[in-house]
């Protein structure tokens, strides 16, 4: 997706380009309470924060939050909505790989980021080495099939123009089952999996069972010394 001539205007309209992250934001919140209780001083990561609209909804729960993305363009915007906000978060323009000088985070958030990452296994490992054991990894991203990709990328993107036109390719979404085996092998244990829908009557999207299409999942950092001593 091209980030040249993207405003705050732009991200922050509910109606605008990224009205499908509007829409998906307060389901999105309403997982993460749900699976990790009260977010209040918990230091959490947001991993492709984009203009921060995940980040800051997380930072006025209470979280300690430290948001990247790639996109000194992203950055800018979340930087000067959440001054304009009076929100307090620390933004970086920077990869998941240069994330220093803090303690493990409780949680890492990677939402609408796995399905552009180019080596997702190496992704997974750098981001999970900075979560502590017993930690919440949370992702959401697009599953791979051709109803999927008829949906998430022909719709949204050239027919409703819920999304930036070019945002998704098919071939880099991601089954439900890939990513859990991948957090496996970083130690990392799935403890749910949700997907969801969007209705057109009520033009927005709900929670559903099915994760054909978006889904969203959490894991827990294996706790080796909990492992030990049982």
């Amino acid at each position: 997706m091209q980030t040249a001539g993207i405003t705050l205007e732009d991200w922050w309209d509910p109606k605008g380009r990224f009205s499908s992250l509007h829409k998906l934001n307060p389901l999105r919140m309403d997982y993460i309470l749900q699976r990790a209780g009260s977010l209040k001083g918990l230091r959490i990561l947001d991993v492709g924060c984009g203009g921060g609209l995940l980040s800051e909804a997380m930072a006025k729960e209470g979280a300690q939050v430290t948001a990247i993305d790639l996109s000194p363009v992203f950055v800018d915007i979340a930087k000067e909505h959440a001054r304009k906000s009076g929100i307090e978060i620390d933004y970086r323009c920077c990869p998941v790989a240069q994330v220093e000088g803090q303690p493990p985070f409780d949680v890492i958030v990677c939402a609408e980021v796995l399905e552009h990452v180019d080596d997702v296994p190496g992704f997974i490992r750098e981001s999970i080495s900075l979560l502590k054991p017993g930690g919440l990894y949370f992702f959401e991203t697009i599953n791979r099939n051709m109803i999927a990709g008829f949906l998430a990328i022909f719709v949204a993107e050239n027919v409703l123009r819920m999304v930036p036109q070019g945002t998704h390719e098919l071939k880099r979404f991601l089954k439900p089952q890939e990513v859990a085996d991948m957090l496996a092998v970083e130690k990392v244990r799935v403890e749910d999996i949700k997907g969801f829908r969007f209705d057109p009557l009520k033009w927005n999207f709900e929670p559903t069972t099915s994760t054909l299409i978006n889904y969203v999942g959490v894991g827990r950092k294996e706790n080796a010394a909990a492992k030990k001593g049982g």
